[in-house]
Order: C-alpha cells, then sequence, then structure tokens
C-alpha cells in the first residue's frame, strides 16, 4: 500500500491526471469528479478546502517533500547535500521549530514595516536604469534585479553584488524545483561559491555590526539560538527564499496583468485595488504549482486514506480554480472576497518570505502605475510550466 490508495466510501476509482503534462481543463475535469486525483507520482488535491487541510493537518510531513526533490534530480550526497540537509526546508520537529524561531523576528511585520522606502527606492533606481522604454525586457531588466538588490540591502552587501546574488539563487535553486538534471552540477557547485561568499560577508560583518539580517543573526548566534554553521546555512536560505521564487512571481503577476489591457486600465483608474490585483494573479498564476506532503503514517482525509510512506501534492494550479469555491474561477476579478493563496501555505509551515515578496511586487505595480501608466506587452509572454513550479521565460513591453 506504500504508493496505493485507501478509498471507504468511493463508489468508482479516482480520476487519473498527469502531473506533468496537465492542462487548466485537465485540472477541471478531474476536479469535477473529485477532490483528489492520482498521478504518477502520488495523490493530487484538486480542491481549494481539501487542500487547505493537507497544509494545515499535523500528520503531513513538509520536510521530506525537499528532500524527494533533491532524490529526483540527483543529488544524494556530497557537501551540497548535506548543507541542504541541515537548512529549514528539510527539517522536522523539534530542529524546525528551532530553526524557525529566529527567521520569524528577521520577517517580523515590524521589520517588514522598516523596509518599505528602501524597496521602492530600489525598485525606482532599477526603472530609472532602463535605456529603452519602448522595448524592455521585464525579465531581465526588472524582475531579476529588484529581489537581488533588495537581498544585498537587508544582509548589507555592495549593491554591485546584486548580479552575482541573482545568478547564484537561480543557479542552486532553479534546477532542484524543475528536476533539471542537465545542471545539476551547476546548482552543487553554487552552493559552494553561496557557502564561501555568506562565509566571508558574515565574518567581516562581525567586526561591524549594525541592524541588517546578518547582524541581526549573528546576535542570535551569539545569544546561542544559532550555532556558526547554522547561521551560515539561514543565510543560504533567505538567499534562495528571497531571490529567485519572488522574481518569477514578479513576472508572472506583470504577465497576468498585462496579458489583458483592461486589467491594467482598472488599475490606473483604481491604484488602490493594487492588493485585489496581486491576490488574484497569486490565485491565476502561482510560481508554485503543486506543494508536496509527506504521510509517515495513515492520514484519513474525508472519503480518502492517505497511507503510510506515500506522497500527496496539492495542486495550486487547480485549487486555485475550485468551481465550488470561487465563482467563474477562469475570470480574473478584482471584486472576489479575499480568500488566502495556498502557494504560501499553513501553520508551522507557512512561507516566512511572503510578506516581503508581496511588498516589493505591491511597490513594483505601484511604481509602474505611476511612472509608466500605458505600458503594454510586447508580443506573447512565455512561461515554463514544469510539475512543481512555473519560471517566466519571456516577458518584453513597451513603457509607453
Amino acid at each position: 500500500m506504500a504508493n496505493g490508495i485507501g478509498a471507504g466510501a468511493l463508489a468508482g476509482p479516482l480520476p487519473h491526471i498527469s502531473a506533468n503534462t496537465a492542462a487548466v481543463e485537465d485540472y477541471a475535469e478531474a476536479r469535477r469528479a473529485h477532490w483528489v486525483a492520482q498521478s504518477s507520482r502520488g495523490l493530487e488535491v484538486l480542491r481549494y478546502r481539501q487542500g487547505w487541510a493537507v497544509l494545515r493537518h499535523p500528520g503531513l510531513e513538509k520536510g521530506p517533500a525537499f528532500r524527494r526533490r533533491l532524490d529526483d534530480i540527483g543529488l544524494t550526497s556530497g557537501p551540497a547535500r548535506a548543507a541542504w540537509e541541515e537548512m529549514l526546508i528539510c527539517n522536522e520537529g523539534e530542529v524546525r521549530d528551532r530553526l524557525r524561531k529566529p527567521l520569524m523576528e528577521l520577517f517580523s511585520p515590524a521589520q517588514m514595516a522598516k523596509l518599505q522606502q528602501h524597496v521602492r527606492a530600489i525598485i525606482d533606481e532599477v526603472l530609472d536604469e532602463i535605456d529603452d522604454p519602448a522595448d524592455v525586457d521585464l525579465m531581465e531588466q526588472v524582475a531579476w534585479r529588484i529581489p537581488s538588490r533588495v537581498y544585498c540591502h537587508l544582509i548589507s552587501a555592495p549593491m554591485s553584488l546584486a548580479p552575482r546574488m541573482a545568478m547564484l539563487s537561480d543557479t542552486i535553486l532553479s534546477p532542484i524545483l524543475t528536476c533539471d538534471k542537465a545542471r545539476l552540477q551547476d546548482s552543487i557547485d553554487a552552493v559552494a561559491a553561496a557557502w564561501s561568499f555568506i562565509e566571508e560577508h558574515v565574518e567581516a560583518r562581525r567586526r561591524d555590526l549594525g541592524d541588517d539580517f546578518t547582524s541581526l543573526m549573528i546576535r542570535q548566534q551569539m545569544a546561542g539560538l544559532l550555532t556558526p554553521r547554522e547561521l551560515i546555512m539561514q543565510a543560504m536560505s533567505i538567499q534562495q527564499a528571497s531571490i529567485d521564487n519572488t522574481v518569477h512571481q514578479i513576472g508572472l503577476t506583470l504577465g497576468v496583468l498585462l496579458e489583458d489591457p483592461g486589467r491594467w486600465r482598472r488599475l490606473t483608474h483604481d491604484p488602490a485595488l493594487v492588493g485585489k490585483a496581486l491576490e488574484e494573479t497569486l490565485r491565476m498564476r502561482p510560481r508554485f504549482g503543486a506543494i508536496f506532503r509527506y504521510a509517515r503514517q495513515a492520514v484519513e482525509l474525508e472519503d480518502i486514506v492517505i497511507p503510510a510512506d506515500s506522497w500527496v501534492f496539492v495542486s495550486t494550479r487547480s485549487a486555485g480554480r475550485d468551481e465550488t469555491e470561487f465563482e467563474a474561477p477562469d475570470d480574473f476579478r478584482l471584486d472576489r472576497p479575499p480568500t488566502r493563496p495556498l502557494m504560501f501555505g499553513a501553520g508551522p509551515y507557512n512561507c516566512l518570505g511572503q510578506t516581503l515578496a508581496r511588498l516589493e511586487i505591491t511597490e513594483l505595480l505601484k511604481a509602474l502605475l505611476t511612472r509608466f501608466p500605458a505600458i503594454r506587452l510586447l508580443g506573447d509572454w512565455r512561461v515554463r510550466d514544469t510539475n512543481a513550479v512555473s519560471e517566466v521565460a519571456h516577458l518584453r513591453v513597451s513603457l509607453g
């Protein structure tokens, strides 16, 4: 039963989908048949309410899920695997709680409030650097530059290092999330490079403590909350989470808003709708298409028993378009009642960096609405969807 499904009250078999190739229509057809489907990798949760039940369930673990991503790409041993094993994302129980607590302080609402003016200044600087407003690669010239510069601000590193930080984040994380085995060695080498940079930066910062993230983590380590090695692991975790994922959610958000000119016009007429627009894009086009959980013991959910030693995947792409939760789910609407996006998780696994990501995207939208209200797409935008994440490959615009 390790890969099977117990179905107590089911009248028939569960629908089947391909996690690698399923389109919006395929998810909709399966979702109408049942809240869960089978795929070659495990169970696929297709509806919103049951998705939340999975994400909140204390018997379903997140730590083993990222270890599975490492196994899938072939990163099974060596220093890079050892480094990942020590990060928050791969741990459970007391270790996870201990590593998570210092990060909660770093990403507290008070800390994020202090960042707003700095984030807007970085965004304006990036927009000022655009040479030809008639033809702008939004990914290369905007999306990749903002989170990497924000990261440099967070750790008090020179802004000149931002391109290198962006490259390291993408080279480390993207191959793992997309299971691109051709880039495995690049990812391994980038882990070593990031470790070396962070170790040198931490030691230099010890001699000149301030109120940046690095200094705060050093003080946490001095107070006994972290070991010196864990401090470096935490800094690497922040680098990965705060750059690569935010970059692509910026691209997805702008792509959704600009593909229909009426959506952008609506925001120019009422900029107060920016927050609602962001939440609607998170529903329709989330960076993470699926969130993994591992059942160490058997778990019963409604009419399904998730067997011990098996996997369950919350499909955010499907659950965000759940007809039982969202009226006209395939329509972009700014008048929807507020709902929490599944992509950021829940409970002890909720994304600590989501407030920072929302801050960066919101401030960018406000800046574009103010400075370039006539922005428009040049041709189609392209997204590469894998069974775990979406990556924006092409997004060119005229700023008008």
